[in-house]
C-alpha cells in the first residue's frame, strides 16, 4: 500500500467564498486518490448521509464532488497526503495541516465548519471534543464535528451518523437565516 499511495496525487480543494459549509476529512483514502473523487468508497455513507439529512436536494456520487460547491458546500481534508486511514498519519503531520487548512477557511469564509470524524478536529484543534456543535469559532464560522463517515467507523451505524447531519443541518439553516 505505502508504494501505491507514495505514487496518488490528492484530491482538489473544492472551496469559494461565502459558502454556507466546508466539509473537512481527514485525509483521502487510497479508492479516492485513486478515483480522484472524495469519499469514492463505496461503503462510506458520506453522499448518503448529505442527501438523506436535506444538506443536499438530490442524490450525488463520488463523481459529482466537482458540483459540491453549487450547492453552498466545500470538500477539503486536514492532510492532503492520501494513506489508507487516518491512523497512517502521524500526530505531527495531523498538526503540520492545521495551519494551512486554518488559512483555506480564512480566505473562503464559510458559514460553518463540519470536520467529519473526532480525529479530524483533534488533527487540527490539537484538543479533543464531543461530536456536534463546538463552542469556538474557526475563520468565524460555527463549528460541527461528525461521526465519521468511513467504513472503519463501524461504531456507529448509519441512522446515528445520520441523527449528526440531519442536525448539522439545521445548523447551516439557521447560519444562513441570520446572515439573510
Amino acid at each position: 500500500m505505502t508504494s501505491i499511495a507514495a505514487r496518488l496525487k490528492p484530491l482538489p480543494d473544492y472551496l469559494a467564498s461565502g459558502l454556507d459549509l466546508v466539509l473537512v476529512g481527514a485525509n483521502p483514502g487510497i479508492m479516492s486518490a485513486e478515483q480522484g473523487h472524495y469519499y469514492a468508497h463505496p461503503q462510506n455513507g458520506f453522499w448518503k448521509l448529505l442527501h438523506r439529512s436535506g444538506l443536499v436536494e438530490e442524490p450525488l456520487e463520488p463523481t459529482d464532488d466537482v458540483r459540491i460547491v453549487d450547492f453552498g458546500i466545500g470538500l477539503t481534508d486536514l492532510v492532503q497526503r492520501p494513506t489508507s486511514g487516518i491512523n497512517d498519519l502521524s500526530q505531527k503531520e495531523r498538526r503540520s495541516g492545521a495551519p494551512l487548512l486554518l488559512a483555506k477557511l480564512e480566505a473562503c469564509q464559510p458559514r460553518v465548519v463540519c470536520f467529519n470524524g473526532k480525529e479530524v478536529y483533534r488533527g487540527f484543534s490539537g484538543q479533543g471534543c464531543q461530536l456536534g456543535l463546538q463552542r469556538e469559532r474557526v475563520a468565524g464560522a460555527r463549528v460541527f464535528v461528525v461521526p465519521s463517515s468511513s467504513p472503519r467507523n463501524a461504531r456507529w451505524s448509519f441512522d446515528e451518523k445520520l441523527r449528526y447531519f440531519r442536525h448539522l443541518k439545521r445548523v447551516v439553516a439557521k447560519e444562513v437565516a441570520r446572515d439573510g
